[in-house]
């Protein structure tokens, strides 16, 4: 595993077929001692020159009061016009980069959810609620990119807390990707909670090999000051992994969880 101190685009020569992807669970903007910490994640987020960052709590923000009231019926204007302006945005925005958003959690003051943002024409492909009970709201959010002339599925997940809730949405994403993806170059990655690696047997019986696993790294994210938990996962298929980068060490301060970053290259 390789420290990444400088901008991935200067540490290794690309090559024209490599994607780099990036998985991070962002706390909603908060360090793990709860302080606001989004302007440096997405300076961070910029440094990494990715083909595509796989984000999870992703969309907090607090809706201003102005349009909280113009959402339940006072007549102050649009109650659309911010209720999609949120982190993964404000990213996509500066950077200029194409967006998929998929909320789990909207509630009338705040919401988040997961995001899925590259520098490649992205084709939307929804959000599909895979919510295994009613205290926990999950969703699997779908897009393909366009790179080196191939479409790459990408799948953005957070899992449930629980195991058996976990193994319920496993069994539903390989589902839907066996019915609607059954073939192509994918990645799956996010926040799968599965400190136990139930994920890796299942998903590899149907062709999705995790790539963590496949390089023999441990890829422990969790908790972000003093990793222990293999909490974060990421799958793929038509892309052979290269290596796994680590991150900075200022990301332990960013977030509850270090990002999972990798160089991939497609078969």
């Amino acid at each position: 595993m390789r420290n990444l101190e400088q901008p991935l685009i200067d540490a290794v020569p690309a090559n024209t077929r490599d994607f780099v992807a990036v998985s991070w669970n962002l706390h909603k903007g908060r360090s793990p001692l709860g302080f606001q910490a989004w302007q440096a994640m997405r300076r961070w987020v910029q440094s990494t020159h990715a083909d595509a960052w796989f984000l999870q709590e992703a969309m907090a923000r607090r809706l201003p009061q102005p349009v909280l009231s113009t959402a339940f019926g006072a007549e102050l204007g649009d109650p659309l016009a911010d209720v999609w302006h949120c982190q993964a945005t404000e990213i996509a925005d500066a950077l200029e980069l194409q967006i998929a958003l998929g909320p789990n959690v909207f509630k009338p003051s705040w919401r988040h959810g997961n995001a899925i943002l590259s520098p490649h024409p992205l084709d939307l492909g929804g959000r599909w609620d895979i919510s295994a009970h009613r205290f926990e709201r999950r969703g699997l959010l779908v897009a393909r990119a366009s790179v080196a002339g191939q479409s790459v599925t990408l799948l953005c997940a957070h899992l449930a807390l629980t195991r058996s809730a976990r193994l319920r949405q496993m069994n539903w994403i390989a589902h839907w990707i066996a019915k609607e993806a059954p073939q192509g170059p994918l990645v799956l990655a996010g926040d799968f909670n599965d400190w136990r690696n139930d994920s890796v047997p299942l998903f590899a019986e149907h062709g999705l090999h995790e790539v963590a696993t496949l390089l023999g790294e441990p890829a422990r994210t969790f908790p972000a000051f003093s990793p222990a938990l293999a909490l974060d996962k990421m799958f793929v298929r038509g892309l052979q992994p290269v290596e796994l980068i680590q991150p900075a060490q200022e990301t332990a301060w960013l977030s509850d969880h270090l990002p999972y970053m990798a160089r991939l290259r497609l078969e």
